[in-house]
């Protein structure tokens, strides 16, 4: 509808015809990525509301551009340009900065916050080298992409550094013969203005096959070149196992009815094993009870034995990890550090799930102070149930190691293995092995990692 004004005149009347919307502008400057309120453009509408008015087109306020809006009101239209535009300068918080005359100035290390609708790069005003201590005003730039700038001042406070780096954590330790060392696990280094001071270790001269006294020196440096020395001693004692010839019989995913019937030919045979227990068959935890208190090791496996629960990621890993260390302490009365991982530390289905996780797991569980277990020789009894009993014997006993991991299982459908358990000890038995549970500082069997 067009309002029609009839006005008198000397000469008769004139007659104007006007659009009953009336618009603040036909030209709206739209701040880039701000919402677009069209509505806000209309400044009165003749003879209804503003509300009745309707807008067709639509404004893209995520690029800068122009656009086209339609005013309708019944049948009049009025077409309106929209120009979305960043006009805004990035809001930029800076503060001081305290550091050596060492480091390279970045603009980042002045910024606390920096707030903008489109991406913010960073610079300095004007390239500054600083030579001397001192409190410096530094202007830093932040501008935006479509040009917009905003400059804040900030100090840089400049030391000249004297402090050497601090060395914790690297206290005396006594290893038995032939165990491996990570001369660097638990050893912090912290300096008062270099973040990021280096560690050498030199431990040449430590033998870990041999007892004895050894000393391994530590030197933590920081950029400024200022340096701590500290020495280690490494005191390595004889580990009588390694002269003899073991054999670890390790069973995995227990406890079962077979467990008894295992520990009966153990107790006849006076030989001792390593029992790798899981969660999963709660009503004979009474046979994980009864092979801890005759004098055999119980490791923990798994809770769930469920790869894509267990391996979900570190911490689901973890989760599973103290489901089954607490079950073990609270059947045993013990608290239990030895591990055997679901398929081995060099299994590959972890990958599935996610991807360098034993790679991660392998180093986390030592750190957490617990020791893994592989295993050197396979009974292979894992590849289906009822294997025949001289195909577990002969897999079992064709290991020539000094020492001797075999891997067996003792589920509910693993009645061969326990038919097969005799004549593999009595094999290694001929052969002068003795047979031991796996302690935290028996030899590891580790395999090589594949995730």
């Amino acid at each position: 509808m067009l309002l029609i004004l009839l006005i008198p005149v000397a000469a008769g009347i004139c007659v104007y015809q006007f659009h009953p919307v009336f618009l603040k502008t036909t030209v709206v400057d739209q701040e880039f990525k701000e919402e677009f309120q069209p509505e806000k453009n209309i400044f009165c509408v003749v003879g209804a509301k503003a509300s009745q008015v309707k807008v067709e087109g639509s404004v893209d306020t995520s690029k800068e551009g122009n656009y086209y809006v339609e005013y309708q009101f019944r049948k009049q239209k009025k077409k309106v340009e929209v120009r979305v535009k960043d006009t805004k300068a990035p809001e930029l918080t800076v503060k001081s900065y305290t550091t050596d005359l060492s480091e390279e100035l970045k603009p980042e290390l002045f910024v606390e916050e920096v707030k903008d609708a489109s991406e913010v790069t960073l610079r300095f005003e004007k390239e500054q080298k600083f030579t001397q201590s001192g409190t410096y005003d530094i202007n830093i730039v932040a501008e935006d992409a479509a040009g917009n700038t905003t400059v804040k001042t900030a100090q840089a406070v400049l030391k000249k550094d004297e402090t050497a780096p601090t060395i914790e954590g690297a206290e005396d330790i006594t290893v038995l013969q032939g165990k491996t060392v990570d001369f660097q696990a638990g050893i912090t280094v912290e300096d008062d203005l270099d973040p990021n001071p280096v560690l050498e270790v030199e431990n040449s001269q430590v033998d870990l096959n041999s007892p004895g006294t050894y000393t391994a020196v530590y030197t933590a440096r920081d950029r400024s070149g200022n340096e701590t020395k500290l020495e280690r001693k490494i005191v390595v004692e004889k580990n009588e196992e390694l002269d003899q010839k073991i054999v670890y019989l390790t069973f995995d995913d227990g406890p079962s009815e077979n467990t008894g019937e295992i520990l009966d030919i153990l107790k006849k045979y006076n030989a001792k094993a390593t029992f790798f227990v899981t969660g999963n068959n709660q009503e004979h935890d009474d046979m994980m009870k009864r092979a801890h208190d005759e004098g055999h090791s119980i490791g923990l496996h798994t809770y769930s034995h469920d790869y894509a629960e267990v391996y979900a990621s570190e911490e689901a890993y973890f989760k599973d990890l103290q489901k089954i260390s607490d079950l073990v302490e609270k059947v045993t009365g013990e608290k239990s550090h030895i591990i055997r991982f679901p398929g081995g530390s060099s299994n590959t289905v972890s990958a599935d799930y996610t991807k360098g996780l034993m790679t991660v797991l392998t180093k986390k569980v030592q750190e957490k102070g617990y020791q893994y277990f592989d295993w050197n020789c396979d009974s292979t009894d894992a590849s289906g149930n009822n294997v025949p009993v001289q195909q577990l014997v002969q897999n079992a006993t064709s290991c020539t190691s000094q020492h001797i991991n075999i891997l067996m299982h003792d589920t509910d459908a693993k009645d061969t293995t326990v038919e097969a358990l005799p004549k593999i000890i009595e094999h290694y038995r001929a052969e002068g092995y003795v047979f031991k549970g796996i302690t935290v500082d028996s030899y590891s069997a580790h395999h090589g990692v594949n995730n």
